[in-house]
């Protein structure tokens, strides 16, 4: 059963945060709502919103403006911000771009990677495999420390512009894949997957780096996609 997150908390004194800061908490407390099983479709009201997290309606308006951008959010003129359908195209064109972006970055990295990188993803592969060995999977943490480990590799790469888009259409695949799990595609399959991509670090081989990286991603697609098609709120087109 998924729990929708508590309210986050904000001082109560007027100016301790600024408003970057109070966008950048609703922002986070919004994403993860999304993420975590909110309808698509479901209206996002300004004001609503504001007076759940006692806040002003600026800071909302700015972290609606954000997950739009991440695709999580869509805007229809006066009727206001709502939940982004789930579109099953939209889920393959962002697979198909993050397979050119970290297959790239994955050959890259790899030849650059230094002994603490290498160090630093063995032990993130060891954490993953304590995660998927428990009897309750802990997905935040698995996706986390998942992302950290292939983030290792492609800051390897040095190419602060090609990390940024890769971060961004993670950004936007989340949801998908978080779904997915949900519906029962078995973490322990994604595991094997990083240990092949972990060998191909440790071995400094960008050809096999890239490959991995890419097989990866086509593998998810694969599995995922049925189960996105069988979701309520999916659209087959463009959303």
């Amino acid at each position: 059963m998924i729990t929708r997150p508590a309210p986050p908390r904000l001082p109560q004194a007027p100016g301790v945060l600024s408003i970057a800061s109070v966008t950048e908490v609703v922002y986070q407390h919004l994403r993860l709502r999304i993420l975590s099983g909110m309808t698509p479709g479901q209206p996002l009201r300004l004001n609503d919103v504001a007076a759940e997290l006692g806040v002003s309606t600026t800071p909302v308006r700015m972290a609606i403006e954000r997950l739009a951008g991440d695709g999580l959010v869509l805007h229809a003129g006066r009727k206001g911000a709502s939940v982004a359908p789930l579109s099953l195209s939209d889920f393959q064109d962002i697979y198909a771009v993050r397979r050119g972006l970290e297959g790239t970055a994955a050959r890259l990295g790899a030849g650059a990677l230094t002994d603490s990188d290498i160090s630093r993803m063995r032990l993130g592969l060891r954490r993953l495999d304590q995660i998927a060995a428990s009897h309750k999977l802990q997905l935040d943490v698995y996706l986390e420390v998942e992302w950290e480990m292939h983030e290792t590799c492609y800051r390897a790469a040095a190419h602060q512009r090609l990390l940024r888009e890769i971060q961004a259409y993670r950004r936007q695949a989340e949801r998908y894949f978080r779904l997915a799990l949900h519906e029962g595609v078995n973490v322990r399959d994604d595991l094997e997957h990083q240990h092949h991509f972990f060998d191909a670090c440790a071995e400094r081989d960008p050809d096999r780096a890239e490959t991995v990286a890419q097989l990866l991603l086509d593998w998810t697609v694969e599995r995922v996609a049925p189960l996105i098609r069988n979701l309520p709120g999916t659209q087959e087109g463009p959303g």
